[in-house]
C-alpha cells in the first residue's frame, strides 16, 4: 500500500506555507496574498505567481536564495495533532506501507522538517542551482502535475490501485479525481470552518471516501481507518 500525502493544511493547520524568510521580509500572509492577487494578472496560473512574488521579496530585501536562508524555520513547522506519532507508530510496525509527500511547496523546506524522516519521499518544487544559490525555478509541482507525481510513485512501487490520497482543499481535486478513477481511495482533510463547503464541492462527484477532522492521534477515527485499511489489504 502507498499513502500520499498533500503537506500544507494536510498535515499541517496552515493552508498556505509559513516560510520564516518571508515573514522577516514584512510580510504576514494576508499582505503576501494581496501581493500574489496583483501578480496574477501577470502570471499564467497561481503558482507561477507566488514563487515569482517569492523570490522578488527576497530580492528586494538582499536576501540571497540560498538553501540555508531558503528553509529558515523548517525545523520549526507546526503539524496537525498527532501527525508525529501517526508516522512514528508506523515505524514501529512492519506494515509493508510507504508514505509519501507531495506539495507545491519547496522540497528543500519540507526535507528540514522533522516529518521527513518519517516517510519514504518528498516531491515538491525545486530550484536550479548555482554556487550555492537559487537561480530559478527547475520544478513547479502544480495541481495537475501532482497527478504525474502519484503515476511516478505507482510506477516506482508497482502498485495499480492500492493508493490512499490525503488533501484539504480544491487544490488537490485533480489528484482526487485521478486516485478515484483508479480505483484507490481518497481522505479528505478538515482543517477549518470553511472545510466542509470545499469537501462538498469537490465530492460532487462521490470522489471522496472519507472525510476527518485534522486529528491523527493514535485514537483517532482517521488512524483507526488507515489500519483498517492496512489490514484488509
Amino acid at each position: 500500500m502507498v499513502i500520499i500525502y498533500d503537506f500544507d493544511g494536510t498535515l499541517t493547520p496552515y493552508s498556505l506555507p509559513q516560510y520564516e524568510i518571508i515573514k522577516k521580509c514584512g510580510y504576514n500572509e494576508e499582505k503576501l496574498m494581496n501581493r500574489i492577487s496583483e501578480e496574477l494578472a501577470n502570471s499564467k496560473g497561481l503558482y507561477e505567481a507566488y514563487y515569482k512574488c517569492y523570490i522578488e521579496i527576497l530580492l528586494e530585501n538582499n536576501i540571497l536564495l540560498t538553501k540555508e536562508n531558503v528553509c529558515l524555520g523548517a525545523d520549526k513547522v507546526e503539524f496537525n495533532n498527532g501527525v508525529i506519532k501517526y508516522f512514528k507508530n508506523f515505524q514501529s510496525q512492519t506494515t509493508g506501507v510507504k508514505h509519501y509527500i507531495v506539495t507545491s511547496g519547496i522540497k528543500d523546506y519540507v526535507d528540514k522538517t522533522v516529518i521527513r524522516k518519517f516517510v519514504d519521499g518528498v516531491y515538491g518544487v525545486t530550484f536550479n542551482e548555482e554556487n550555492g544559490i537559487y537561480k530559478d525555478i527547475d520544478i513547479l509541482l502544480t495541481d495537475k502535475k501532482k497527478v504525474d507525481v502519484i503515476k511516478q510513485v505507482q510506477k516506482d512501487n508497482q502498485e495499480t490501485n492500492n493508493i490512499i490520497y490525503f488533501g484539504d482543499g480544491l487544490t488537490d481535486s485533480f489528484a482526487f479525481e485521478y486516485v478515484h478513477s483508479i480505483g484507490g481511495k481518497n481522505v479528505f482533510i478538515a482543517t477549518k470552518n470553511e472545510s466542509m463547503e470545499t469537501y462538498k464541492k469537490l465530492n460532487v462527484k462521490g470522489i471522496i471516501n472519507e472525510c476527518f477532522d485534522a486529528d491523527f492521534s493514535l485514537e483517532s477515527k482517521l488512524s483507526k481507518y488507515i489500519q483498517k485499511q492496512i489490514e484488509e489489504e
